[in-house]
């Protein structure tokens, strides 16, 4: 999702029928009625609809009501910096309505340009016109704004949920699989078992701005989740693992982001960083990886973003009795993912993301070369009820992933390698309760395809959550 053009909205806000609500109601992605009436018959051009309230500004310069749907014209098209120079004329005028500088610093904050909108809002503040309603709303922006300008940021995930599996173990679905090449009955103890877990996960991210014209940064970030199976061994580890294992993840990020070449390239933005990573098993050492990365943004415009990242990591499997060749599975990992995030409308995002993914190992068997294609929808919108703050969030995504091995496994079969097509399609919605908490339901469906009937499976999982923003 595009972080820039998320903002945050409080449930008690309503559109008023004045320009310069109907305005702060587009950018902030209201869908009052008045502003479903601004919308352009279908056989109007947006182009022609703007050239024409171009001409009647300059017909009445001084005609607010015509300045402002100029703007707001300028704001569906996706140019901000336009609306903004409609805009900065009516501050000219000392009676000027507070909406006009709550509007302006709303288009900077889109444009990431916080220490304007910053001190636009602090002056809105300061009228005694603004109303209730509104200036609620801009003591909700300035706290995000004024976060923004910290030289030091602090921000958050943490989430306590309960989830339930139809196969968590990827058990295979058929009756009959290949043992050393040959066709035989699938024990009872290896078909597949439902069970249920309960996982905590917390993301801490920090940005230190290191105040440079290139608007260097130092970003870290650091995911930790520990997932508990029901029927889980627990510090038992046995040779043939049949019960889900507890495990516990650690990931770690850090790097300086950066734009390479702030005049002559503003839109572009570099991060190289360090990773680690620590998977645990049953409370005992499962893997390790370390490695190195590059991501680049490209904000085509406004509303649209291109982002690529690059990454390498070393794998290290721990020695146990439940890996057989731990030191043969590891190996160098390379991956490249390619992501477009594109803002249809206000509060809805369309992502389409393309990965390439490949992992070598000691031992062919266990090295695979992958390709993933994913599409995910998301809409953010109103409140049915008044009662809960914020917004509603839903999420829908669909995505599959090819998996090709480098060698075959002969306890499975000698002359066949393993070819994989997993595909996956999934729901979230996220419910505001209060101003930092949230229910997350989750509802998702996993079909792996394979030419070997041992690696052919489905599973379909239901989470619920409570989240926590800081």
């Amino acid at each position: 999702m595009i972080r820039e053009c998320q903002l945050r909205r409080t449930s008690n806000f309503r559109p008023t029928s004045s320009a310069g609500l109907l305005l702060l109601a587009s950018l902030l992605g209201l869908s009052g009625t008045s502003l479903r009436a601004q919308t352009p018959p279908p056989d109007s051009s947006l182009d022609r609809q703007i050239d024409e309230a171009f001409q009647r500004v300059l017909k009445a310069p001084a005609d607010a009501s015509a300045g402002n749907s100029y703007a707001t014209l300028l704001v569906k098209a996706g140019n901000y910096e336009g609306a903004i120079a409609a805009l900065e004329r009516q501050l000219l005028d000392p009676q000027a309505p507070p909406t006009a500088r709550m509007e302006l610093a709303v288009l900077y904050y889109r444009l990431g340009s916080y220490a304007m909108s910053e001190s636009l809002l602090r002056q809105t503040l300061e009228d005694t016109r603004l109303t209730a309603d509104l200036r609620q709303l801009a003591d909700n922006l300035l706290r995000d704004v004024a976060f923004r300008n910290q030289t030091s940021q602090w921000s958050g995930l943490a989430m306590l949920g309960l989830r339930s599996q139809t196969n968590p173990s990827a058990r295979a679905s058929g009756d009959l699989v290949y043992s050393a090449g040959t066709l035989v009955p699938l024990p009872q103890q290896f078909k597949p078992k439902s069970d249920s877990d309960l996982q905590a996960m917390l993301r801490v991210d920090h940005r230190y701005d290191l105040g440079l014209q290139n608007e260097a940064a130092v970003v870290s970030s650091l995911v930790a989740q520990a997932i508990n199976f029901s029927s889980s061994s627990g510090h038992q580890l046995q040779a043939t693992q049949v019960k889900p294992y507890d495990l516990t993840v650690v990931d770690v990020t850090t790097g300086v982001r950066f734009k390479p070449s702030p005049l002559r390239a503003p839109k572009l933005t570099l991060r190289p960083y360090l990773g680690f990573a620590h998977v645990g098993a049953q409370s005992h050492n499962y893997l390790r990886n370390h490695g190195i990365g590059l991501e680049a943004d490209y904000r085509l415009n406004e509303r649209t973003l291109f982002s690529v990242g690059y990454e390498h990591r070393h794998y290290d499997y721990a020695q146990r009795i439940d890996v057989p060749d731990a030191a043969l599975r590891g190996g160098p990992d390379n991956s490249l993912r390619a992501r477009l995030s594109r803002e249809t409308a206000p509060g809805q995002v369309l992502s389409g993301e393309v990965a390439l993914r490949s992992h070598k190992a000691g031992k062919p068997l266990h090295g695979y070369d992958s390709q993933e294609v994913r599409l995910t929808y998301s809409l953010s919108y109103s409140s049915p009820w008044a009662a809960t703050p914020g917004d509603w969030v839903t999420s829908a995504w669909a995505g599959a992933t090819r998996r090709s091995y480098d060698g075959a496994d002969t306890a499975v079969h000698p002359q066949i390698l393993r070819r994989d097509t997993e595909w996956r399609v999934g729901l979230a919605h996220t419910v505001p309760v209060a101003s930092a908490w949230a229910l997350l339901l989750q509802l998702e469906h996993v079909r792996t395809n394979a030419n070997l009937p041992n690696y052919q499976n489905s599973n379909t999982s239901v989470l619920g959550a409570l989240t926590y923003r800081f």
